[in-house]
């Protein structure tokens, strides 16, 4: 039996993470740790897990295998200490931390105790992605040329986000995180440089951070990457991804309409193609895996090392922002 203990006890948290772990073989939620002990039993009560206020208790539990943080990223360098100093995996939503420095204290600190690190970005493991990767891989569409993302919401759904403090920015590090990931997926090459532009224009009187966000990526290969991420979609969702090819294309749709479409001239098929799972957001095979890793040893597809490096993509939009200049991105 594999414990684990989640950190947050808010939305994501209660639909997404607590479910999903509730339904893989041989894994038992031991605890819920929040900020007020209501929020943390709320979300315990329907699991038959303990409810904490102290993060530091409940990660001792020696019940405890793995800490699954999805709490607001001020909480997420604090806790994976906290997993690392107990011989505890850990788990860790998006993004990994504010700043590519708490990402490397968080990599040292597991290296030291020799303990994992997982980034739970869903992006690539949701099923219509999953199957696209596979068209792309088997040459379907040619060489991939340019990927492009966009990821957009009406409105954060808990007023820390609004903090850059707690949040550690806005939209991009909020959103462009997804973005970012699936470009990288798809591209097979690191970011070597970016542009941005960004604006606050929906949420001035709540944040200084920019609600809305244009990213052009440049891989290392020559791919090019678009990111449209915002916080800003009055009244609408958002998730919608591209794959161009010399020889075809894939678009994926996962709110709107049957989210795979690929054409490819030489397989001689476009839209609709068959794909199990078409609605699914990824996060139960995304676990799955993670636990599989951790009762196998064998490499993860997305460790804490992929949301170091999605930071430093981050990282050098924002200072592109700034200076108005493309930025490298420091390695």
């Amino acid at each position: 039996m594999t414990g684990v203990c989640v950190v947050g006890a808010g939305f994501w948290a209660r639909e997404m993470h607590l479910p999903a772990l509730a339904k893989i073989p041989g894994v038992k939620i031991v605890s819920v740790v929040a900020t007020s002990e209501e929020s943390a039993k709320v979300a315990a009560g329907p699991y038959g897990a303990r409810a904490f206020t102290d993060l530091e208790a409940a990660v001792a539990d020696p019940e405890v295998d793995v800490v699954d943080v999805v709490a607001p990223p001020d909480v997420h360098l604090p806790a994976v200490l906290a997993a690392a100093r107990h011989g505890r995996h850990a788990i860790c939503i998006k993004p990994l931390g504010r700043t590519v420095a708490e990402a490397d204290e968080m990599l040292a600190a597991v290296a030291a105790a020799g303990t994992r690190l997982f980034y739970a970005e869903n992006v690539p493991f949701i099923p219509a992605l999953q199957e696209a990767r596979k068209l792309v891989d088997s040459g379907q569409i040619g060489d991939v040329f340019r990927v492009k993302a966009c990821e957009g919401i009406g409105e954060p759904h808990s007023p820390w986000f609004f903090d850059p403090v707690r949040s550690g920015g806005g939209a991009i590090l909020d959103m462009a995180v997804h973005s970012i990931e699936f470009c990288r997926f798809f591209a097979g090459a690191p970011v070597a440089s970016v542009y941005a532009d960004a604006g606050t224009f929906r949420w001035a009187d709540r944040t200084t951070a920019e609600d809305t966000a244009v990213l052009t990526l440049r891989f290392a290969n020559g791919v090019i990457g678009q990111c449209e991420d915002s916080w800003s979609l009055a009244g609408a969702m958002d998730s919608r991804f591209e794959v161009y090819g010399t020889q075809g294309r894939v678009l994926v749709d996962n709110l709107h309409r049957q989210p795979l479409q690929a054409v490819s001239e030489s397989a001689g098929w476009s839209y609709p193609l068959p794909v199990p799972g078409l609605l699914a957001d990824g996060h139960l095979d995304m676990l799955t895996h993670f636990i599989d890793r951790i009762r196998d040893g064998a490499p993860s597809k997305s460790d804490g090392h992929v949301g170091r490096d999605v930071l430093a993509v981050a990282e050098a939009a924002l200072r592109s922002v700034a200076s108005g200049r493309r930025e490298e991105v420091a390695r």
